[in-house]
């Protein structure tokens, strides 16, 4: 059994007491996910971390992103590339690949369990023997 530590999200958002709320919510319900599913690995402890990280900066940024576009006007009347909006580009596929590794991994290993012999409609149909078929 691994040691289940919460982040010192006080320290890391020492700025915003907002955010390291947010980030030991985020935590509890991540961790928790991982138990339900018997994946919390340290390494899937430690995915969960930049997990939440970046699940908070995700959050903090996206509000402002989303009001102003993904293309800004300049002062004299030319167009830029919301760095912002890119940021939450850059966010959501990191959180989507850290969410596949944590749960990928999980539901991979509850999937490989074939189910018991006599456990389905199809082993009456299919004998005994069907095992050797296959």
């Amino acid at each position: 059994m691994v040691k289940i530590a919460q982040p010192a999200f006080e320290r890391v958002f020492q700025d915003d007491e907002g955010a390291a709320e947010l980030a030991k919510v985020l935590w509890k319900e991540t961790v928790a996910a991982l138990k339900e599913l018997d994946a919390a690995t340290a390494a899937n402890l430690a995915r969960a971390d930049r997990y939440v990280r970046a699940k908070v900066e995700f959050e903090n940024l996206y509000p402002m992103a989303f009001q102003q576009g993904p293309v800004l006007k300049g002062e004299e009347g030319g167009e830029y590339f919301n760095y912002r909006w890119s940021a939450c580009e850059k966010l959501n596929e990191r959180m989507l690949k850290l969410e596949k590794a944590m749960f990928g991994e999980a539901a991979v290993k509850a999937s490989a369990k074939k189910p018991a012999a006599g456990s389905t409609a199809a082993d009456e149909f299919l004998g005994p023997n069907h095992g050797l078929r296959q």
